[in-house]
């Protein structure tokens, strides 16, 4: 009897081999940041890689896309180099930092442009422009463009490319003139489930998580962690944010208030801190919590805003800013460096980490900081019973 071979795992659409590769973003063409020997192999999925401009997000994105020859090491995409291949370009939609729209009399002419250099046999502008809400653009000239609507321009072209096999977003989520970004979520969903590989490259922690299926930690030049998008990230500590608002609308702080003191006194709760949104009330205040089981601390937001007259807006995991990303990865890059680890391997990610982009493959996740001995972490909450305090809501991170 003939045993039945296990199914073999699929080829990475994305593969990168001992990368070094820079930019050209800054003045006169110079680099504002580099990749240093990077190695990737990526499966169908959507990979959000944090890092600023300088960590080599630029350099990652121009690579993987052609636009830019690494200086060494190898880039792949189906066995393609896509710097050398034209065709193959054909089928990798891309959000630079800056846009580059083809030089048309309008917008229409440019998409149009656009589709018929990748040999689109429909043309039709406003297959691409309507789905986005940016129909509005087409009788526009390309030079009357804002920054943020000709990047949203070639956001809805990049979403719109015909069977992809990548596509390359860079800060999607950011400077784009968009008013439907819960559509560019659910497109790029859509694009990874029909087996494209989506690289996402930001500075936002939070547009990592909310786009990712996984999330990279990209600083210096290397790859140093990565986690399901769902876990915590680097320098971040398990968290809670709350919008919510007095459920009478009277425009009173107090129900708020004693919201976060009934929170303030309960055991799961680590500690505390609430901000109000500015502007005439009512409006919802922005609710921080903190504790070691988040699934505890989501049933006593709950229990405490029946008891306090509040209604619960929205609720959702915190991120760490990128400053705080940063000052983890860098951590963990001197632990690494005084203990002479060399880059990890690919390996395939683990079935039960992996089922949400079947067929990824990616590094090791390296330790957490809480397991590294004798290496700066995030300092711990107090264990002390928690403070109510109000703070000023923390900026996006960026570079």
């Amino acid at each position: 009897m003939t045993t039945p071979r296990p199914p073999m795992a699929a080829p990475p659409r994305l593969l990168l081999e001992a990368v070094h590769a820079r930019d050209a973003a800054a003045p006169r063409g110079a680099s504002r940041g580099s990749l240093s020997g990077v190695s990737l192999a990526l499966g169908a999925g959507v990979f959000a890689f944090v890092g600023a401009p300088e960590d080599g997000t630029l350099a990652l994105s121009e690579v993987i896309t052609g636009a830019r020859a690494p200086l060494q090491g190898r880039v792949s995409i189906g066995g393609q180099s896509p710097a050398r291949v034209s065709p193959l370009r054909a089928r990798i939609g891309a959000l630079a930092a800056e846009p580059t729209l083809p030089e048309a009399r309008t917008v229409e002419a440019s998409v149009a442009l656009a589709r018929r250099a990748r040999g689109e046999s429909t043309t039709r502008a406003s297959d691409v422009l309507d789905p986005f809400g940016l129909g509005h653009l087409a009788r526009r000239e390309p030079g009357s463009l804002s920054f943020a609507e000709a990047r949203a321009v070639e956001l809805a072209l990049a979403l719109s490319t015909p069977s992809p096999l990548l596509v390359a977003l860079h800060e999607p989520l950011s400077d784009v003139a968009l008013n439907l970004l819960g559509l560019v979520r659910e497109r790029i969903r859509e694009l990874s489930l029909g087996g494209a590989c989506v690289v996402v490259t930001t500075s936002s922690p939070a547009d990592a998580r909310a786009l990712g299926d996984r999330v990279l930690v990209l600083h210096k030049g290397l790859v140093l962690g990565e986690a399901d998008a769902a876990e915590p990230l680097p320098g971040s500590e398990p968290a809670l944010v709350a919008w919510v608002r007095p459920a009478d609308d009277a425009g009173e702080r107090g129900p708020v208030r004693a919201l976060a003191r009934l929170l303030a006194d309960r055991t799961e709760v680590r500690s505390v801190a609430w901000s109000e949104a500015p502007g005439s009330l009512p409006r919802a205040a922005e609710l921080r919590l903190s504790g070691d089981d988040l699934d505890a601390c989501a049933l006593a937001l709950v229990d405490a805003a029946v008891e306090a007259g509040v209604v619960i807006e929205a609720v959702a995991p915190a991120s760490p800013g990128l400053v705080q990303v940063r000052a983890a990865a860098e951590a963990l890059q001197t632990f690494r460096r005084a203990a002479g680890l060399a880059q990890r391997p690919l390996v395939a990610l683990p079935a039960a980490r992996s089922a949400r982009v079947p067929g990824a493959v990616a590094p090791v996740a390296p330790p957490t900081l809480e397991a590294v001995p004798g290496e700066p972490a995030a300092a711990p909450a107090p264990s002390a019973p928690a403070d109510v305090a109000e703070e000023p809501g923390e900026p996006r991170g960026g570079a």
